[in-house]
């Protein structure tokens, strides 16, 4: 039997994780939460995410940013290295608060994330992002699966 897909969220908004927890868990994801950067670095090394919803905007201005180049620039000895390929969907309302587009910027160097949804976000829109995401992924850890394969 395969496992469900493990999905993070890193949102320090309480009633928005909790909506989107019981639509995923619904759809048979199992999904946990950590509601600030920091305890977000740490649930990716417990939980070890097949998937990463991450907000901006949580202790400051650029949390989520903080999480993003963590994981997408970890050194070789870093706890993060191993996660380093993990998709990660930014759901944030940085742009209204800010007002910079950060939408067409997704997958570069100032963005180095595979999506970019602006809240609030229809469900509909947010699990076909979801599944957009895992379509290339048959298992949960497809990734850690290949490269050991490789090694």
């Amino acid at each position: 039997m395969i496992p469900p897909r493990r999905i993070l969220m890193i949102d320090d908004d309480v009633n928005l994780t909790t909506v989107i927890r019981i639509a995923l868990e619904a759809k048979g994801y199992a999904f946990f939460s950590a509601q600030s950067a920091t305890e977000g670095l740490e649930a990716i090394k417990k939980v070890e995410p097949d998937l990463i919803i991450l907000d901006v905007i949580m202790e400051d201005f650029v949390a989520g940013f903080r999480v993003v180049r963590e994981l997408r620039t970890a050194a070789a000895d870093s706890p993060y290295k191993r996660f380093e390929r993990i998709p990660i969907l930014m759901l944030t309302s940085v742009t209204s608060k800010t007002t910079v587009d950060f939408s067409g910027r997704v997958n570069t160097a100032l963005l180095p994330v595979d999506a970019f949804i602006e809240k609030p976000v229809k469900p509909s829109e947010l699990f076909a992002k979801i599944e957009e995401l895992f379509a290339d992924r048959k298992t949960p850890h497809a990734d850690a699966e290949n490269e050991s394969a490789t090694v």
